[in-house]
C-alpha cells in the first residue's frame, strides 16, 4: 500500500523540493506555483512512479496535494 509519507517523496522528487518543504494543505497552483502543464506533468509522473491512471475527470478535480495524496492512496486500493 501507498502511504503519504512515499507520495511527498514522489512530489518532492517530481518537483525538485524536499519532502519536508511539501505542505498537505499547500494548493498546487497558487502554494507551489504550478501552472496547468506542470500539474500535468507531475500527474503524468506519479502515474507512472506508481503504476496508476488518473482519469480526466479526477484530475480536473485536484487542488491541493491533500487531494493528490487521497486520490492515490484510493487508487493504490484499487
Amino acid at each position: 500500500m501507498i502511504d503519504q509519507k512515499q507520495i511527498i517523496e514522489a512530489i518532492g522528487e517530481a518537483l525538485t523540493l524536499p519532502a519536508p518543504d511539501i505542505d498537505p494543505e499547500s494548493h498546487l497552483q497558487d502554494d507551489l506555483g504550478l501552472n496547468p502543464v506542470e500539474v500535468a506533468d507531475l500527474l503524468e509522473y506519479l502515474a507512472r512512479r506508481f503504476n496508476i491512471v488518473f482519469e480526466p475527470a479526477e484530475a480536473q478535480q485536484i487542488k491541493t496535494v491533500s487531494d493528490l495524496i487521497e486520490l492515490i492512496e484510493d487508487k493504490s486500493l484499487e
